[in-house]
């Protein structure tokens, strides 16, 4: 077994088992929620029943589950020089240890880095469904959230998922300041712990995010390296998706701007929309076979002298084939 410790969790490796053991008074969440933006790709993922397992240079903070987390001081020449020829670099690169300690040892960690990071997924949920800066951000008011059981995915990740090897399922640990690990002074012989570490901690500037992570580990999601720059991917050999059953999903809140002058053709009345073809039609359609019985539709209201915001209950009737009215059914929930 393999275990850090560090505040009130420990991250750990337990036969091959990921696993981040808590405080008994943090308790895993019923439901959790994931926002999208309205992108084909979104509307792909609720269609077909499942969730990207994103790399971290597919992540909007540019620390989450990063390298320069891991502090490789204590790096012993020995180690370094088995590393180096035991993975072919020596054939490909030429690395003096000495240059390379005086700058981080950045070339190896980064082959550290991919090792780990290329069999591992991150799925960014959050037990938050009305935040109004998480709608801003990650829905653009168009777009649309999930509200998922989480109990009903946990019980057929492995089912629906033959290739997942594991899985770690976990509250986001936001500090003050983040701190690097020690990855050689602590006996680490992998990259696991070190990773796992890097992935669940964040600056308390994100805690209003509320995150629950769902980590996935498969061989060679592969290594997105052409998003930071003209670098070659490590090629994936398998989709970076975890799929649920259609059941999982317990509500859909459309945003207050889902309906907008990129999708609608013509406003009938207050709620009769006429819809231009393309895939918000199609994704409306869908919605209304197979969802009609818990789609609510995200708004704002006035309290006092506050704003808040609320979801109400609606669902959808066909007029004609690009015509739909949204019934509101006078259920609320803030």
């Amino acid at each position: 077994m393999s275990e850090y410790k560090y505040g009130d969790r420990t991250y750990k490796l337990t036969n091959g088992n990921y696993d981040v053991e808590l405080p008994n008074e943090i308790k895993q969440p019923e439901t959790v929620f994931k926002y999208y933006g309205k992108t084909d790709y979104s509307i792909d993922a609720i269609i077909k029943n499942y969730l990207f397992c994103s790399h971290p240079y597919h992540l909007n903070d540019s620390i989450d589950s990063s390298s320069l987390l891991w502090d490789f001081t204590n790096l012993p020449k020995a180690v370094f020089e088995k590393f180096y020829t035991q993975y072919g670099f020596d054939k490909v690169m030429v690395i003096d240890y000495e240059k390379e300690k005086a700058h981080g040892f950045v070339t190896i960690k980064q082959k550290f880095f991919e090792m780990a990071s290329k069999n591992a997924g991150v799925i960014s949920l959050t037990t938050n469904s009305l935040q109004t800066l998480m709608w801003a951000h990650y829905s653009t008011e168009s777009g649309f959230m999930i509200e998922l059981d989480w109990k009903e995915i946990k019980n057929n990740l492995k089912g629906l998922n033959p290739k997942l090897n594991n899985y770690a399922f976990f509250p986001i640990q936001y500090v003050d300041k983040l701190e690097t690990i020690d990855f050689f002074g602590n006996g680490f012989n992998s990259p696991d712990i070190p990773y796992l570490y890097s992935t669940a901690v964040k600056r308390k500037d994100w805690s209003y995010e509320d995150e629950w992570r769902l980590m996935t580990y498969t061989m060679d999601y592969g290594v997105p390296n052409s998003i930071r720059g003209p670098f070659q991917d490590i090629p994936s050999h398998h989709d970076r998706k975890v799929f649920y059953p259609k059941d999982a999903i317990k509500s859909i809140v459309l945003g207050k701007h889902f309906f907008n002058g990129s999708n609608l053709k013509k406003v009938i009345d207050d709620k009769t929309y006429q819809l231009k073809k393309g895939s918000d039609l199609d994704f409306v359609d869908f919605l209304e076979q197979n969802y009609n019985d818990r789609i609510y539709f995200c708004g704002e209201y006035q309290n006092g002298t506050e704003f808040k915001r609320s979801a109400e209950k609606v669902h959808f009737k066909k007029v004609n084939t690009d015509t739909i009215q949204m019934i509101r059914e006078n259920k609320v929930y803030v």
